[in-house]
């Protein structure tokens, strides 16, 4: 189904991500120093930095998986031990927050080598280096990662509970590719739309993706 309360958690990571990379870009500039050199940020910097961020992120995804999870079981009304769901829940998301942001600061370390050598080249100022940069460290891009995460956490949570349903209790589930039915739509997504998923290939597909899943039982064959 989809995600219980969408806009709102998006909302809300969104807010987490930008606020946490507008403080970053700070303390990147005073340690980059007048004039910059990107020698002077510490390796633990690019090692350890995005630690602070994904402990914020984590509750949110945890939330969103479990949220999730819960749904589905009430609308199918069979139980599983939840707390094998919580502990699923506390894994991925801890799991995959870090890994998404070290993977943020990975493309922004990228970002940067390649961006701070114009300081030089071009004549900058300190302050046309900062605009330059704001570009990694945007709220557009803090919106555009919380929205796919948003979608993935909750596909996450339907799956965990759809593996704990068939360990359990022999339940099988098939699930059905859905579309935020919009103007958002892209053509990626579209023909999955209403298609059962077969190749192991579940939504976010791309980064912005919004698109759902949801499960239905075999049909059985009279």
């Amino acid at each position: 189904m989809d995600v219980i309360n969408r806009d709102q958690l998006e909302r809300k990571l969104a807010r987490i991500i930008s606020s946490s990379q507008r403080k970053e870009l700070d303390k990147l500039l005073l340690m980059l120093g007048d004039p910059p050199d990107i020698n002077n940020v510490p390796s633990t910097y690019w090692v350890n930095g995005w630690k602070d961020l994904s402990k914020q992120v984590e509750p949110v995804l945890m939330v969103i998986f479990i949220q999730q999870a819960e749904a589905l079981m009430d609308d199918i009304v069979i139980g599983v031990d939840w707390g094998l769901v919580n502990t699923a829940a506390a894994n991925w998301a801890r799991e995959h927050s870090e890994a998404v942001l070290k993977r943020l600061f990975d493309v922004t370390y990228q970002g940067l080598t390649e961006t701070i050598p114009k300081f030089y080249e071009l004549g900058w100022n300190l302050g046309d280096l900062q605009s330059a940069l704001e570009r990694w460290y945007s709220p557009v891009r803090a919106e555009m990662i919380a929205i796919t995460e948003t979608t993935r956490a909750a596909v996450e949570g339907e799956k965990a509970l759809v593996k704990l349903l068939k360990q359990e209790n022999g339940i099988e589930m098939i699930p059905i590719w859905k579309t935020a039915k919009d103007e958002r739509v892209c053509p990626l997504c579209g023909p999955r739309h209403n298609q059962p998923i077969t190749d192991g290939v579940y939504p976010p597909l791309h980064p912005r993706c919004r698109c759902y899943t949801v499960h239905e039982f075999p049909k059985v064959e009279k």
